[in-house]
């Protein structure tokens, strides 16, 4: 192509169409890797809350780079397999998963890990603490 012959509109529409190229062929990577990850995900064997904990992570960062968008909007949070665990506590730390040696990812941004009998013992403390508080209350 010569570009004497091209005015500056045309190099615009030009640069504006390759970028617009680039950025659907960026997307479609993005896209596929995230695809990628949510089938991991998905289909986690349970074995390593750590390896589990980085493709979360991974995750958790593509979508909100690439599209705003936080993963417990995007992937249904109730299909993660792991270890059945009671509603109560699993809302209470915002508990992900549980893997096959008892321990738990947890927490808002999901970056968190403890053993989850660690979690419920301090559940049960918060809970007994709350009840003994409202119990003073009451006497007052």
């Amino acid at each position: 192509m010569q570009y004497e012959n091209v005015d500056s509109a045309e190099m615009a529409e030009m640069a504006l169409s390759q970028a617009v190229d680039e950025h659907i062929e960026n997307s479609q990577e993005v896209i596929d890797q995230i695809s990628k990850l949510e089938s991991s995900i998905l289909h986690w064997d349970q074995e390593d809350i750590r390896a589990f904990k980085n493709i979360i992570q991974e995750m958790r960062a593509l979508l909100k780079k690439h599209f705003q968008v936080q993963i417990e909007n995007f992937i249904n949070m109730r299909q993660i397999p792991g270890m059945r665990i009671p509603e109560e506590i699993k809302q209470t730390y915002r508990i992900v998963s549980v893997d096959k040696k008892g321990f738990a990812l947890y927490g808002p941004e999901m970056d968190k890990i403890a053993s989850i009998t660690k979690i419920t013992e301090h559940y049960k403390k918060q809970k007994e603490k709350v009840a003994a508080e409202a119990k003073a209350k009451e006497k007052k």
